[in-house]
């Protein structure tokens, strides 16, 4: 999951198909104009007591790699967009990325990448027009449906891709995006597939976002799955899959500007693969600023589910399916950086999470998570447990941004096991990371 700060631009993606949201170097020549952008990203990742103390697992041969985790990634991402204007209401438009990455050290402590993982490709590379309101585009690229709960990322960096943890590598391939801007109300079709590790899928599909006067932004979105393999990434099943979601995102109540409300409904039904559909996920959170104390403290609440299955043997699959999720900021979707990394993936899993955030400066902040674990159903992976109480995470990071370009996080996270956990693993050791990463772009 490609780990930026949250800024309102990555909604753009939705509909210029860009994951460009700050400005490089620009050109104009005539009707051609453009930009060049160059995204540098590092970081260093050191864990203990993996998977409280049972050892990580190489996901490739099986193997166990170890209670203690240490590696680095890096990676370097030069792009460039292009628009042509034809006449004042309509632009061809193209763009392409490239990155390059790599994987030092043990490899991350999930087994999803070893020391030697890493190499060059194309990332982005898209082409269209834009007319008026509406915009086509083709090819390699980002997409983003709401803040990244179901659809954002198409690529699972894992075994050669190298920089797992940076998850630099997040475009869709063979896509298609038409999409209608008209003010307050958008709206995209979309056809989108995956890279192979994440499950070789296609999202065909529909959007719909309406902004209601700054208060609230309303979103639909439904599509249909189809799996382009008989090789499957996980046990999940997705070909015949449809799923329907419903959101209401950054609400305020009026006269309580402070309070700041999100929630999410979805659902996944249908058949295909001789497997029927019946699974959920939703959540609701509520963040206040107190505006009048100093350092302008940020507390938060969210809770969240992702269904599990009470029957692994039968043909109904009720297991939360996490599809192509994104991250975009502490916490969303990647739940817990432990956790979401190695351990639960947004499927069936209930989740307690508790923020408080400040600013120390304009260029620091201050934050810390707790969250707090409980499986849907009594089993993990199919392993069946006695208690479905599982873990509670903490994290305590800081962030610094000395200029618009630089993003620089420093976290301290560990994992207690509770009763699941313990059963699972037959351990109880802390897991704990520490975390240092930065991103430069010009």
């Amino acid at each position: 999951m490609t780990r930026v700060p949250f800024n309102p631009a990555l909604l753009a993606v939705a509909v210029l198909g860009s994951a460009n949201v700050m400005a490089g170097y620009t050109f104009e020549e005539g009707r051609l104009s453009g930009e060049a952008t160059l995204t540098v990203g590092g970081a260093t990742v050191s864990t203990r007591n993996v998977n409280f103390g049972a050892g990580g697992i190489d996901q490739r041969d099986g193997s166990n790699i170890g209670t203690r985790v240490d590696w680095q990634e890096f990676y370097l991402k030069p792009g460039v967009t292009l628009k042509y204007a034809v006449d004042p209401d309509f632009d061809l438009i193209a763009g392409g990325s490239v990155v390059s990455a790599k994987t030092f050290g043990d490899g991350d402590a999930g087994g999803f990448t070893r020391g030697s993982d890493g190499y060059t490709a194309m990332e982005e590379a898209y082409a269209g027009f834009r007319a008026g309101e509406w915009t086509f585009t083709a090819g390699r690229q980002n997409y983003l449906v709401g803040n990244g709960f179901i659809v954002m990322d198409g690529n699972l960096d894992a075994r050669g891709d190298g920089a797992y943890w940076l998850g630099p590598r997040s475009a869709f391939r063979d896509s298609g995006i038409l999409a209608w801007d008209h003010g307050a109300l958008r709206a995209q079709a979309f056809s989108l597939r995956t890279d192979s590790h994440l499950g070789d899928f296609r999202l065909n599909g529909a959007n719909l976002d309406y902004d209601l006067d700054g208060q609230v932004t309303l979103g639909a979105m439904a599509m249909k799955v189809d799996s382009q393999t008989n090789t499957y990434a996980t046990p999940l099943r997705r070909d015949g899959m449809q799923v329907y979601n419903f959101r209401a995102l950054q609400g305020k109540l009026p006269g309580l500007d402070a309070l700041v409300l999100n929630g999410e409904y979805a659902v996944q039904r249908g058949s295909g693969d001789g497997v029927d559909y019946d699974a959920k996920a939703w959540y609701a959170q509520a963040d206040y600023t107190f505006e009048s104390l100093p350092l302008t403290p940020v507390l938060g609440y969210r809770y969240a589910l992702f269904s599990g299955d009470d029957n692994l043997a039968d043909n109904t699959q009720k297991s939360w399916d996490p599809l192509s999720k994104g991250f975009i900021d502490w916490g969303t979707w990647l739940v817990g950086d432990v956790m979401g990394n190695y351990v639960l993936f947004n499927t069936n899993q209930r989740v307690q999470q508790f923020s408080i955030k400040t600013r120390l400066s304009e260029t620091l902040t201050l934050g810390a998570i707790h969250y707090q674990f409980w499986l849907d159903q009594k089993n993990y992976q199919g392993i069946e447990v006695d208690n479905r109480r599982f873990a509670n995470e903490n994290v305590v990071y800081l962030d610094w941004t000395p200029t618009e370009r630089l993003y620089t996080s420093l976290a301290y996270n560990w994992v207690d096991a509770k009763s699941a956990a313990k059963q699972v693993f037959g351990n109880d050791d802390r897991f704990s990371a520490l975390e240092l990463y930065f991103t430069y772009r010009y």
